[in-house]
């Protein structure tokens, strides 16, 4: 059988890498992906897979107006706050003044419209080349957020059979690409009920097929247990999660007082920080060095956004062997709840609760409803709290999430996931 994944931010997303190379095991795969990201896709293409560019979008008045009309009265997910302040990260973080004032502005239009066109209707309104050799192709697996609209405006109206893998957690609660004629894989039942619920998506056109990311965590705890500590001191691991310049700030002010308290509560310990990988300027974190207990875990980088693979099991060894681990919002505060190690979420330091500000990145959707919510204990909410807090992570009601988590996402390796990915359809 001959499959194509339609693919994007392909450098950057490993597992999807190991899911297709897993495929071409057992199938004839090729690679659907927009041209620009020919060269990000080519570098890290697995042996025997084919790549092809999507040629499927036409220029022109008609497609045009469609586009702009569907950004502005475009039908939103329940989850509308989510949404919208995706759309201001995404305004901010724009490249130059000129473009980021524009974003904004068509942002501020699009808050005050009303919301009337759903994603299929815009779908049936596009006029799509179909230059894009497909008919050799029994399925297609798509990827959120998705590649292209042009192509999977052709798919459905061709009715090819389609399947989207729901890539994260937070992908229901602020993306709009969700099509009443595609079936969806997501990763556990919590995350099925958040598509049918925050996106209106029929409960017989989505299945849980487990998540691919934790393909990796299956692995690392079927590895046989280190004996010795990878660094020769006890810290607490805080795993950064802002990509947005101006945000950025606030996570490091929030940093210093993580540190300062750790320094007063176990002075002993560091204060192990790991940089957010899809922050370009890794410079904005310089002050952090001159912190008295902090070092960094920072030598994953590569040229592009991928990570070697002994990086990636090298990140779930320091996750089990710190005292605790702190974010503010991001899939290894989830992922380290895998572990026994105990994870936390910061929930305070903040000084507005309007727009682009540190309290609305922390309260996301996916944050509030699948850790705040499961385990309120483990959100630390003041100073005084984190103090007690570092005093004894150890205490058994902070690892309740772990078990909660543990409970509610099967694990299950790289082939067992692509499998359920594929036959599932």
């Amino acid at each position: 059988m001959k499959i194509a994944f339609v693919v994007s931010f392909f450098d950057f997303r490993n597992d999807v890498r190991r899911v297709i190379t897993e495929a071409a095991r057992q199938h004839e795969v090729v690679l659907l992906g927009r041209p620009e990201h020919e060269d990000a896709i080519r570098r890290h293409l697995p042996s025997g897979v084919e790549f092809r560019c999507i040629q499927e979008k036409n220029t022109g008045v008609w497609n045009a107006l469609w586009e702009r009309l569907y950004l502005l009265f475009r039908r939103l997910p329940r989850s509308r706050s989510n949404f919208f302040l995706m759309e201001l990260f995404k305004a901010s973080n724009q490249p130059n003044a000129t473009a980021k004032a524009k974003a904004m502005t068509l942002l501020r239009w699009s808050q005050k419209l009303p919301k009337f066109i759903s994603y299929d209707f815009y779908l049936r309104r596009l006029r799509y080349q179909a230059g894009t050799q497909l008919n050799d192709i029994e399925r297609f697996i798509c990827f959120t957020a998705l590649a292209d609209d042009y192509l999977l405006a052709r798919l459905l109206n061709e009715k090819k059979s389609v399947r989207v893998y729901v890539y994260s957690w937070d992908h229901p609660c602020k993306h709009t690409c969700f099509s009443q004629r595609a079936t969806y894989a997501c990763w556990s039942e919590g995350i099925r009920e958040d598509v049918i619920s925050l996106q209106k998506i029929s409960q017989k056109q989505v299945k849980v097929t487990g998540a691919s990311q934790f393909g990796y965590i299956h692995e690392y705890l079927h590895l046989p247990k280190l004996t010795q500590r990878a660094l020769p001191f006890r810290y607490i691991y805080f795993g950064c999660a802002i990509g947005i310049s101006e945000l950025v700030p606030h996570e490091l002010r929030l940093i210093e007082l993580l540190s300062k308290v750790l320094l007063r509560v176990q002075p002993n310990w560091m204060l192990l920080i790991r940089p957010y990988p899809v922050l370009a300027n890794w410079e904005l974190y310089e002050a952090l060095r001159k912190l008295p207990n902090v070092v960094f875990d920072d030598a994953f980088r590569m040229q592009d956004a991928s990570v070697q693979e002994d990086n990636i099991q090298k990140k779930y060894t320091t996750i089990q062997q710190a005292e605790a681990f702190f974010h503010l919002g991001t899939t290894m505060g989830l992922e380290a709840c895998f572990t026994e190690t105990p994870s936390f979420i910061i929930d305070f330091g903040y000084t507005s609760k309007e727009g682009l500000s540190l309290y609305n990145f922390i309260h996301q959707y996916q944050n509030d409803r699948h850790l705040i919510q499961e385990a309120p204990q483990n959100a630390i909410r003041s100073e005084a709290h984190l103090a007690e807090v570092l005093q004894a992570p150890d205490d058994p009601s902070y690892r309740e999430l772990n078990k909660t988590i543990q409970q509610k996402y099967a694990l299950q390796s790289f082939a067992g996931f692509t499998e359920n990915l594929i036959e599932g359809l």
